[in-house]
C-alpha cells in the first residue's frame, strides 16, 4: 500500500522524533544511486 506523501513525511517525523528521543541526531548526507539495466532481471526473464 503506498501513502501520500503527506502522510509519509508525517511518519518519517515520527520516526525522527523517536530516534532523538534516545539521544540520536541527524546528520547530513548525499545518497546516490545508478540502476544498471545488465543488472535488472526483468520478472518474465530467468536469472539461473
Amino acid at each position: 500500500m503506498l501513502l501520500p506523501t503527506t502522510q509519509m513525511n508525517t511518519i518519517a517525523e515520527r520516526v525522527k522524533t523517536f530516534y532523538e528521543s534516545l539521544g540520536y541526531s541527524t546528520e547530513p548526507r548525499i545518497s546516490m544511486g545508478k540502476k544498471i539495466e545488465s543488472n535488472v532481471v526483468m520478472p518474465d526473464e530467468k536469472c539461473w
